[in-house]
């Protein structure tokens, strides 16, 4: 809009800055009037307070434009028509003005004036000072463009004209009528203001008209609109006007003839500093940058200084300084990175990682100690002797590793010590540098190893061939799904409380149903670990049918003994096994016969070997009706106990039937 005014003598920012304060909005009025003489008078640092806590601060309000030479041109004539124009950004006085002409003869097309600002700015007004009082005669079209990138794009700010629908297809409006709209340019009839004071000046305020400017500190938005490499006015129609003042006869015959009349051109804002600094200096090669404080870096300090990584970088605000904060690496580091993965599961406070951590320290704030090292607790952790090297026994120890906060070494075979220099009990010194303790072989060792050879002659050869198909399959007692819930002694034996999840086989003497069960093992074969259950896992239980079991023939108890297997669970069992109960249901299992079950039940405990333990020379022998080779489906399963090692082999299927290989080891 235009605002004519005679102004009174005073610098180039004083005159149109006054006129502006009823157009600025309230935050960015009272940091430019009431801080900024605080933080220029102030004997402590505007970006921290007293006590030394930071807190948001702005660089000085200035006029962006001042003394930078203008480039004009016309787009009849060509670019750099006239250059380097150097009397629109000097000091301006009302009483003797300076102006710009537009070359006669240049009526027509546009006249394109760019001031280069040198650096990011955030632009809080534009204004140009004419240089005749009267008003112009034709309409006038005039644009305001800016540039964030030094020149190479330009984004228009502003339109002024009479016809703004005809001119620019833009309504004629001086307030965004939305939140979307307000990063948009407006556009609006410059002249209904040309008679105040009787001056005549365009003044554009960046964030006049836009909703979220009482919030300019928070609005991301806002913040790039007002943000600028460069500036641009573009002067579309052209028009006299009647009457010339300030001007002496010489320089008013002149300005009748031009076109164009300019006396001063500002650009009122503060170096882009986000908040973090209150200074904005000249570099060694002329260019303004910003004095960053709160550990930030940067000409704009939009980055984090070295070391500052802990958090990632955030622009200031009057409610949240933000500043970057060091990395925690107790003293033995001076180089780290920031990571967003750690700072997410710091819930957001912490994302500093420690690099090249040195005085033997490892891990993300280096209060570890490298391999090799424990800590030396006789020191602070940020002393530069917090790890000293594993004080090991070279013989009784397993290489120089150690515990790194206790220093517990690794020790070998019946060697103990947190250095592993003495012999743990029931050892004694040896001969041999491998071997530097050996075993005392006492009565009590020899009972152990005993028992030991005595559990693994009870609970089966270790060696075996282990085989169930469809035919073995028909000899269980019982193939069983179930999860071991708890357990408790009673009397010679143990009673097991199970849940079985899924039966796939049971006999006529067993009836098992899904649910809750009790499972009875005899208190020697668990002891000797045949079979080994634990409390929470998940077994395929395998009862054959044997001999006694103790029980009067009115009671009915699920048992397993040492012939039973008890498999950890794997899914890739289920489909075969299924499968097995499927030809069971359809009738594929034949009969037992009397003759053979009067059998198995004479046999002497000692000599008994289950069905599914047969050896192939065994397996001749055992009195069971044969299957076709087509139906039979074969299921390989390896049994094994604490004390033996069973290699399992799988059964050769038929081309017809794949073989389902159960390969698992035992029960821990």
């Amino acid at each position: 809009m235009f605002l004519p005014f005679s102004p009174p003598p005073s610098t180039s920012l004083f005159p149109v800055f006054l006129l502006l304060l009823l157009f600025l909005p309230p935050s960015l009025v009272s940091s430019s009037l009431s801080h900024t003489p605080l933080s220029w008078t102030s004997p402590h640092d505007p970006c921290y307070h007293l006590d030394g806590r930071p807190r948001h601060c702005l660089s000085e309000f200035i006029n962006a434009a001042y003394g930078v030479p203008v480039n004009a041109s016309h787009s009849q004539q060509g670019p750099d028509y006239d250059s380097n124009i150097i009397t629109l950004t000097d000091l301006h006085n009302p009483h003797n003005l300076t102006c710009w002409m537009a070359h006669r003869g240049t009526d027509t097309g546009e006249w394109v004036l760019t001031v280069p600002l040198g650096r990011r700015f955030e632009i809080t007004y534009i204004s140009l000072q004419f240089c005749h009082q009267g008003e112009p005669s034709d309409p006038i079209s005039i644009s305001i463009l800016k540039s964030m990138d030094f020149g190479r794009t330009w984004r228009p700010m502003q339109h002024y004209s009479s016809d703004c629908l005809g001119n620019f297809g833009l309504p004629s409006q001086t307030v965004a009528q939305t939140r979307h709209q307000e990063t948009e340019p407006l556009c609006s009839d410059p002249r209904p203001l040309q008679k105040q004071r009787g001056g005549m000046v365009l003044a554009f305020s960046t964030l006049d008209g836009r909703p979220s400017s009482p919030d300019f500190d928070h609005s991301p938005t806002l913040q790039d609109w007002v943000t600028a490499t460069d500036i641009r006015v573009v002067f579309h129609q052209l028009s006299k006007v009647a009457k010339a003042g300030n001007l002496d006869k010489k320089q008013e015959a002149r300005w009748r003839d031009a076109p164009l009349a300019l006396s001063d051109l500002q650009v009122g804002g503060r170096c882009k500093c986000n908040g973090h600094a209150s200074r904005c200096r000249r570099d060694d090669t002329g260019r303004a940058v910003c004095v960053c404080e709160h550990h930030t870096a940067g000409p704009d300090c939009d980055v984090c200084e070295d070391f500052y990584f802990d958090r990632p970088w955030h622009r200031a605000t009057p409610t949240h300084p933000n500043p970057c904060v060091a990395c925690e690496c107790n003293g033995h580091s001076n180089k780290c990175r920031f990571s967003m993965e750690v700072f997410q599961q710091s819930g957001r406070h912490s994302g500093g990682v420690c690099q090249k951590c040195r005085h033997h320290t490892a891990g993300r704030h280096c209060q570890y100690c490298q391999n090799g090292y424990t800590r030396n607790h006789s020191k602070p952790l940020n002393h530069r002797k917090a790890c000293q090297p594993c004080q090991c026994h070279p013989l009784g120890a397993v290489g120089r590793w150690c515990n790194q906060t206790s220093g517990q070494c690794l020790c070998r075979e019946g060697v103990m010590g947190l250095r592993c220099n003495r012999c743990a009990p029931g050892y004694k010194q040896g001969k041999s540098p491998l071997r530097p303790c050996i075993r005392k072989f006492t009565a009590t060792i020899y009972a152990k190893e005993e028992s030991r050879k005595r559990c693994v002659s009870y609970c089966q050869p270790s060696q075996v061939k282990v085989r169930m198909n469809l035919e073995t399959y028909c000899l269980k007692d019982y193939v069983l799904k179930v999860q071991v819930r708890g357990m408790e002694r009673s009397g010679p034996w143990w009673q097991f409380s199970i849940s079985v999840q899924t039966v796939f086989r049971t006999g006529s003497t067993s009836r098992v149903r899904r649910g809750p069960q009790s499972l009875w093992v005899p208190d020697r074969d668990l002891g000797c670990g045949c079979p080994a259950l634990h409390v929470g896992r998940t077994y395929l239980l395998i009862g054959a049918e044997e001999g006694e079991r103790g029980w009067g023939p009115e009671e009915s108890r699920l048992v397993a003994d040492r012939s039973t297997l008890a498999l950890q669970w794997r899914e890739h069992w289920s489909p075969k096994l299924r499968g097995f109960r499927g030809q069971d249901k359809r009738g594929r299992c034949p009969p037992k016969s009397p003759n053979s079950h009067h059998r198995e039940h004479s046999k002497p405990q000692s000599g008994y070997v289950p069905p599914h333990l047969l050896t192939e020379k065994d397996s001749d022998s055992v009195n069971t009706h044969s299957v076709e080779v087509d139906e039979t489906q074969t299921l390989a399963v390896p049994h094994t106990h604490p004390h033996t090692e069973v290699k399992s082999t799988v059964a050769t299927p038929s081309p017809t039937t794949p073989a389902l290989v159960c390969s698992t080891q035992g029960p821990e």
